[in-house]
């Protein structure tokens, strides 16, 4: 185990667990080795009592960690988790099966579990998803807690932006050298020849990390580095990033498709780092709030003699324009993400000049369009064509 007991019996403390399951041997074995750690639990075997003791236990504020099996008769453990979500969007749910069945896992992941434990259930693992779980409830309790100080404290705001940098560091430093093994052999399972749905959505997951890991990094060093441009031909340079995403959008049932103007003609004069910034974090997004199946199209083309590029996609409407550019700001409890990654997209076209105009339509879907007005070199008048993107599903 990565941790000491020790260390999660102290995080739990104050937590209160609902265990369901409709094994009674199980529960009841779940029950006595959980309670050498929890002070309070409660065990259910169906899905509707579970769900009028958990009302009972959030009516009074306690932390609650929620531990269910799918199968559990009528109403399946992933029905449990819809429903908790629904009365509170952070609940944190661990969901075990006895089966390996891929689209159960993904089932699961999609309607808000956090954790998954195979059976027979190993007790690290076992552990190691409390564990997890466990942290992520402290770290959002303190990060309420900040919250609240935050509004009534301008000097525990600036030390707060302190901590915050400094959490930044600490974690692009933790994360670098696992991402790298983890890339590093995918890439040498690919050389085997190993092409896998498993393998996959390891390779998905890993560059939604990578992702992340980049808009971290750009953060932290953005002032701090000298700002390099160069001639970028756009569509070259978003085919690039397309190819890096396919992956991500395979997993979740998603295709790309690209639409351009003349490519020849489709060059600015750009920081390499910010534009990947742009396309990286947008792209991202789109495929974060698609609906499934469905199609992502990209246009890149001309606008009165300007080069612009728009990704379009269809899923919830944004709410607020205004504020989805605010760090920390998040369309969806559900989705996860730290609302950084439009804040940087935001930061950059303010830098650049870049007009960004957003429409989101039942009809036509939600567009993001970033028109780029100093950076644009034209020659002529572009001929729209179609541009087919037939070139490998991974950059």
């Amino acid at each position: 185990m990565p941790t000491s007991l020790s260390e999660i019996k102290n995080l739990s403390l104050d937590k209160t667990i609902l265990l369901v399951e409709d094994d009674e041997y199980l529960l009841e074995n779940l029950r006595r080795l959980l309670s050498r750690f929890f002070k309070h639990i409660y065990t259910e075997m169906n899905v509707d009592s579970a769900l009028v003791v958990y009302d009972r236990i959030y009516s009074k504020n306690e932390p609650i960690i929620v531990i269910t099996d799918i199968n559990l008769g009528v109403k399946s453990g992933i029905d449990l988790t819809i429903a908790l979500k629904k009365i509170n969007p952070l609940q944190k749910v661990i969901a075990v099966s006895g089966t390996e069945d891929r689209r159960i896992f993904i089932e699961s992941i999609r309607c808000g579990v956090d954790r998954f434990v195979l059976k027979p259930i190993n007790q690290d693992e076992l552990f190691n998803a409390l564990y997890g779980i466990l942290i992520k409830i402290t770290y959002d309790q303190e990060l309420e807690k900040n919250r609240k100080l935050l509004e009534d404290s301008k000097e525990y705001a600036l030390r707060l932006l302190g901590e915050q940098d400094q959490f930044l560091k600490n974690a692009v430093h933790e994360i670098h050298t696992p991402l790298a093994v983890i890339i590093t052999n995918i890439d040498l399972l690919r050389m085997d020849g190993i092409d896998n749905p498993s393998l996959n959505a390891i390779e998905a997951g890993s560059r939604i990390i990578q992702n992340s890991y980049e808009d971290m990094t750009y953060l932290m060093k953005h002032d701090r580095i000298t700002e390099h441009k160069s001639n970028i031909n756009l569509v070259s340079f978003i085919t690039d990033r397309i190819n890096y995403f396919n992956c991500i959008a395979e997993v979740n049932e998603l295709s790309i498709a690209m639409r351009v103007g003349n490519p020849n003609l489709m060059e600015i004069i750009f920081s390499e780092l910010k534009l990947s910034r742009i396309i990286d974090n947008t792209l991202s997004n789109a495929i974060k709030y698609s609906y499934r199946p469905s199609e992502i199209n990209v246009t890149i083309g001309t606008h009165e003699e300007h080069i612009f590029f728009e990704i379009r996609n269809h899923g919830p409407l944004i709410a607020d324009k205004k504020k989805i550019f605010e760090r920390f700001h998040r369309e969806s409890l559900y989705k996860g993400g730290y609302g950084i990654g439009l804040s940087i997209v935001a930061q950059i076209c303010h830098e650049e000049n870049i007009e960004i105009k957003i429409s989101s339509t039942p009809k036509r879907g939600t567009t993001f369009r970033y028109i780029f007005k100093n950076a644009t070199r034209l020659q002529h008048n572009s001929t729209k064509i179609t541009h087919s993107l037939n070139d490998g599903r991974r950059a």
